[in-house]
C-alpha cells in the first residue's frame, strides 16, 4: 500500500488544502477488502485512476460503481467502500469553503447527495484530466496533471473574503470555537455568518462544528487503537462519552464499539488525514 499527502502548488494554496495519492493492489488470490469511509469535513473532488470501486451507503442503502472522477461536497453519510483490485485514487482536499469558491455552486445545493460525477458538473475539461492520468506512470507526473487542471482555474475562482480566512479556525480548533467569535473574526453578524457559512460549507456552523470533532475522534482511534473511546471523547474535546456515542450513531449510523471491532478486522490500512 501507498499513500502520500503533498502540499499542493503554492499557488493553490489559497482554495486547496493538500493533494493525497493512495494506492493498494490485490492479487488474483486475494478478495478486495470493504473499509468504511466516514462523513467528513472536507470537500474533495476524487479521481479513480485504474479500476472502480463500488460504494455503499448506510443511511440510504444506495449502492452505485463509482465513475472517474466525483465531487464531494457535505458528506452527512457513512460509506463501504469495496474497492477494485488496482485501487488508485488521487484526492484534491479544499480548504474549508473551497470547493464553493472553485465551482462557484453554493455547497448547499450538494447536499442531498453525497458525490456528483465529475464529467457533469465540470465537462470535458474533467474528462482531459482522467485520460491524462490514465495515461501517466509516475506518481508525481499525476500530481502535476492535477496541479496544472487546477492552476486553469485560479482566474475563475470566486471572491476570497474575510470569511475564508476564518472558516479553517473550525478546523483548527476541533470545532471548539464559539461562533459568535466567528462571525465577528469575519466581519458579518452571526446571522450573516450562518447564511454565508451554508452557502459555503453546505450545513449550518454548529453541525458542522460536530462533524469535524466526530471526525476527529473517528480518526484518533483509527490511528491509535489501544486507547479508550473514555479517552477518545476527552481528547476531542466531548463532555462525556454519551455525547461522543450520540455523534456516533449519527454520523456513522453505529455505536463506537462497532468501529472499534472494523478497524480490528479490516486488512486494509486507509488513514484518514483531516487537513495538514
Amino acid at each position: 500500500m501507498f499513500q502520500q499527502l503533498y502540499e499542493p502548488h503554492p499557488a493553490l494554496k489559497g482554495f486547496v488544502n493538500n493533494i493525497m495519492i493512495h494506492e493498494m493492489k490485490f492479487d488474483a488470490t486475494e478478495t478486495a477488502q470493504p473499509f468504511s469511509i466516514p462523513p467528513l469535513p472536507e470537500h474533495c473532488i476524487m479521481f479513480y485512476v485504474r479500476d472502480r470501486s463500488e460504494t455503499a451507503c448506510i443511511a440510504t442503502e444506495k449502492k452505485m460503481t463509482l465513475p472517474t472522477s466525483i465531487v464531494t461536497g457535505p458528506n452527512i453519510n457513512r460509506h463501504i467502500i469495496t474497492p477494485g483490485r488496482h485501487h488508485l485514487f488521487i484526492k484534491v482536499g479544499f480548504q474549508p469553503g473551497g470547493l464553493y469558491r472553485f465551482l462557484g455552486i453554493p455547497m448547499n445545493e450538494l447536499v442531498c447527495q453525497d458525490e456528483f460525477d465529475g464529467m457533469e458538473l465540470l465537462g470535458n475539461k474533467m474528462r482531459e484530466v482522467n485520460d491524462q492520468l490514465q495515461e501517466a506512470i509516475s506518481f508525481h507526473k499525476m500530481k502535476t496533471i492535477v496541479e496544472n487542471f487546477l492552476l486553469k482555474q485560479l482566474d475563475k475562482l470566486k471572491e476570497n473574503l474575510p470569511i475564508d480566512h476564518v472558516l479553517p479556525l473550525l478546523i483548527q480548533e476541533r470545532g471548539l470555537i464559539k461562533i459568535d467569535q466567528l462571525a465577528s473574526q469575519a466581519c458579518l453578524s452571526t446571522r450573516q455568518f450562518e447564511r454565508v457559512f451554508k452557502q459555503r460549507i453546505g450545513m449550518p456552523p454548529k453541525h458542522f462544528s460536530r462533524l469535524v470533532r466526530f471526525s476527529q475522534a473517528w480518526i484518533l482511534k483509527q490511528q491509535q487503537p489501544d486507547i479508550s473511546w473514555v479517552e477518545v471523547a476527552l481528547q476531542c474535546g466531548y463532555f462525556d462519552q454519551m455525547h461522543l456515542i450520540r455523534d456516533f450513531q449519527e454520523f456513522a449510523g453505529v455505536n463506537p464499539s462497532h468501529i472499534e471491532s472494523e478497524f480490528l478486522r479490516s486488512q486494509v490500512k486507509f488513514f484518514i488525514r483531516l487537513f495538514n
